[in-house]
């Protein structure tokens, strides 16, 4: 039996402009399909000359030539990357999903902005790794942030093949380094403390800025606390729920909602800040905000603009880019270089991990993890300096 082996020719396909009687003229690509034995001429509009230029149009052309080159028995369903996305924002991002509300609108975000632009109209099938690594790089973004615009790609993927829409997942062999090219700052333990000399008397920022200081909680964890959640009896603080941008959600992570121990310091400013706040109820908000009489609390980032940035200027302070999350990362390196157990960071961190050993330690809050918040308060405000 003579076998005859028949060479694939590899199209390019054809990128082309097309006039239209009304609006500008559109980016087409052209390419041939064979459909049994007829060969079909397909064509896709990629976007307007005035949205896209030709290099922008060829980038983008480059996910349907992969899938010109696909043969139609390797080929999956006709599935769209945004009909993949709606269902996924459907059942993993939807109200009772249970994921918190920021990394949520931060997924919505970065569907809409940058995956679908590109993506969107593509099937499934003309989703390819070295392409997708090419348009990361072309995006105006960190490392970092390229990393998580790949990580929300890959979950879509990994979703499609969970429900079996798709049989594979090719963002699993894009390669992005997560490395900063710049590493973010931190504040040193005297650049806190005159921080916090600068916004003496000013409440309740300055309890809340100690509170992200000495205990490397998150932004939204902090002001979504209420005055249930502090055990003042016991020098625990319960985290059980997150307020960002408005919303009341769940914590970060199901790591996010231990409980932690209360530095006397932090102790000691939540006891001030209790005796002059106007809403004190167990229901109430800690930070609650007098303008929206206690209703809802402060805005962070409003505290940050008009209290914190004003104080950091006056403390001589000209480190770039500084904010809440800047106290998180501070405590996160005072942790390790005060030589605290890897263990002990990453609980009283509240990070997730991997590793099954640190995700299945108890939750209980004991002596070591309070005498590394103690350590940290005291080398922040000093041993024997009241907040």
């Amino acid at each position: 039996m003579n076998l005859i082996h028949k060479r694939t020719r590899f199209q390019l396909g054809s990128l082309t402009t097309e006039g239209r009687t009304n609006g500008p003229a559109v980016w087409v690509y052209r390419w041939r399909e064979k459909s049994g034995n007829l060969t079909v001429k397909r064509k896709v509009v990629l976007g307007t000359t005035k949205e896209l230029n030709k290099s922008q149009a060829q980038k983008k052309a480059d996910g349907y030539r992969q899938l010109a080159n696909t043969p139609q028995h390797e080929r999956g369903s006709d599935l769209t990357v945004n009909q993949l996305v709606d269902h996924y924002s459907e059942h993993e991002l939807g109200v009772g999903s249970g994921k918190a509300e920021k990394p949520r609108k931060a997924y919505l975000y970065i569907f809409k902005n940058y995956i679908l632009p590109t993506w969107g109209e593509l099937p499934l099938e003309g989703v390819k790794a070295v392409a997708v690594e090419h348009w990361l790089k072309t995006l105006p973004l960190a490392n970092g942030s390229k990393a998580k615009v790949r990580e929300v790609f890959g979950a879509a993927f990994r979703h499609a093949m969970r429900h079996e829409l798709h049989p594979v997942n090719p963002i699993a062999n894009v390669r992005q380094v997560r490395k900063r090219a710049v590493e973010p700052e931190i504040l040193e333990p005297a650049e806190t403390a005159a921080i916090l000399r600068e916004l003496e008397g000013v409440e309740p920022v300055r309890t809340a800025f100690l509170i992200a200081a000495v205990m490397g909680m998150r932004r939204g964890e902090i002001f979504g606390l209420k005055w249930a959640d502090v055990d003042f009896e016991r020098a625990i603080l319960h985290v059980r729920r997150s307020y960002v941008d408005g919303v009341e959600g769940l914590p970060k992570t199901e790591s996010s909602r231990r409980p932690l121990p209360i530095p006397a310091q932090a102790l000691e400013a939540f006891t001030a800040w209790k005796t002059k706040a106007t809403y004190t109820k167990p229901g109430d908000w800690v930070f609650a905000s007098d303008v929206a009489f206690g209703k809802h609390p402060f805005w962070p980032g409003t505290l940050w603009r008009r209290n914190i940035a004003p104080a950091i200027e006056r403390a001589g302070i000209t480190k770039p880019k500084l904010g809440w999350h800047t106290l998180r990362r501070s405590y996160a390196s005072l942790l390790l270089s005060s030589g605290v157990s890897l263990r002990v960071s990453m609980e009283l961190m509240r990070h997730s991990t991997p590793d099954m050993t640190l995700g299945t330690y108890a939750q209980t809050v004991g002596n070591e993890k309070r005498d590394a918040g103690r350590k940290i308060a005291s080398l922040l405000l000093g041993s024997e300096q009241a907040a």
